[in-house]
């Protein structure tokens, strides 16, 4: 069922407000001392961690319908439902919206009362139909805008709403907004937006490009796409105009992808029944990417349900879910080997610390959880922010 609202009232929603308690977490986003944690559909948590043994909340940014967002050099890009905004936030004390990108991922859809749509509610029902029932091929006006707001903004993460994001000093392995060299790259299912920030903020391309994209990673002059079933490459040499060069095509799974540099990438394949990610693929793959038109598999390790990844040093950490975290040895990047598999902790997210390449950040289901690395691999627990 379509939900409708005032949008002129919901953009004017005060940005700034108090610290509130994280109810339904979504993205995190580690960025210089500080931590934000999305709250799904609404806004951002600010949490200070410039003492990573004692995190405290700061502030939470009200952004309506926002599930994605990025940071870079100050400048926080978010989505919010059919919007675009870039907000400075280099007082987050004082953070402001400086521009505002109206219909950036689609134009507004109204319903007859003159309410735009802004959500949808959910029912699971569950009902026989003979397959010859007209059901099969009526299309209702709110399945039409359902299909349209779907694929063109945003969507919910497939990882849980509480494991989703990743990032650090580098990008990170599991984002659909990323600023790259003056640009600003957004992915919904089907459709990729980028927008300019040379003079102020404006969109320069908006076209259907993929299907079921997931995630956005540049490096160089390319851009990769991580979708469901295959790994996309474009060339960004022109940064407004890109050109898809090679495809990596793989079982249908949820894919991060994870360039390391311009020769390789790592992705996660991970798949489960009766999930958002269908299917019975849960591996590692090391892919050879020194070539723009040829891409090939060097490396496939079996793994357990590999959600997100990070490289600190020689070491990639790949968070497996309630299968816990496993280490691999990486010096050789073509040739990973595995060091430890650690049970005890339940990682969905793992994230390198901007600052510090002795703190893990890893994402659980009851919260984000600090760990401090010796040399040996051992973990000790610094501080958790509680869900």
């Amino acid at each position: 069922t379509a939900l409708y609202g005032d949008l002129d009232a919901l953009r004017a929603t005060p940005l700034n407000g108090h610290a509130r308690d994280i109810v339904d977490p979504g993205k995190i986003f580690v960025y210089d001392n500080l931590i934000l944690v999305g709250e799904e559909g609404h806004g951002i948590h600010v949490i200070d961690n410039t003492d990573p043994q004692n995190p405290s909340a700061v502030s939470f940014l009200s952004i309506p319908g926002n599930r994605e967002f990025f940071i870079s050099e100050g400048t926080l890009y978010a989505e919010s439902m059919y919007d675009m905004l870039k907000i400075d936030i280099s007082n987050i004390q004082q953070p402001v919206i400086e521009s505002r990108i109206e219909n950036a991922f689609l134009q507004t859809i109204y319903g007859t009362d003159g309410e735009a749509v802004i959500g949808f509610e959910y029912e699971e029902v569950t009902q026989e139909l003979d397959l010859d029932d007209p059901i099969f091929s009526y299309d209702t006006d709110e399945s039409i805008f359902y299909y349209d707001i779907n694929n063109s903004l945003i969507p919910q993460s497939a990882v849980p709403a509480s494991f989703a994001g990743n990032s650090s000093s580098g990008i990170g392995s599991v984002n659909r907004i990323v600023a790259y060299d003056g640009y600003v790259y957004a992915v919904s299912r089907e459709k990729m937006n980028i927008f300019s920030t040379a003079n102020g903020f404006e969109q320069v391309f908006s076209q259907s490009v993929g299907w079921n994209m997931e995630t956005v990673f540049p490096m160089g002059d390319r851009l990769f796409v991580g979708a469901s079933s295959s790994v996309d490459i474009y060339d960004i040499s022109n940064r407004e105009s890109p050109l898809l060069q090679s495809n990596y095509w793989h079982m249908t799974s949820c894919d991060p992808v994870l360039p390391i540099d311009e020769s390789t990438a790592y992705v996660t394949l991970r798949t489960g029944d009766f999930s958002d990610c269908p299917g019975d693929e849960n591996e590692l793959l090391v892919i050879d990417i020194s070539t723009n038109d040829w891409v090939q598999e060097v490396q496939e390790i079996v793994m357990d349900s590999p959600f997100g990844m990070t490289l600190i040093g020689d070491k990639l950490y790949v968070g497996e879910g309630d299968h816990g975290l496993k280490v691999f040895d990486a010096s050789d990047r073509r040739d990973l080997k595995l060091l430890e598999s650690i049970a005890s902790v339940e990682a969905y997210d793992v994230i390198a610390h901007p600052n510090r390449s002795d703190i893990l950040l890893i994402a659980t289901p009851d919260g984000l959880v600090q760990y401090q690395l010796d040399i040996n691999l051992d973990l000790f627990l610094i501080s958790n922010i509680e869900f």
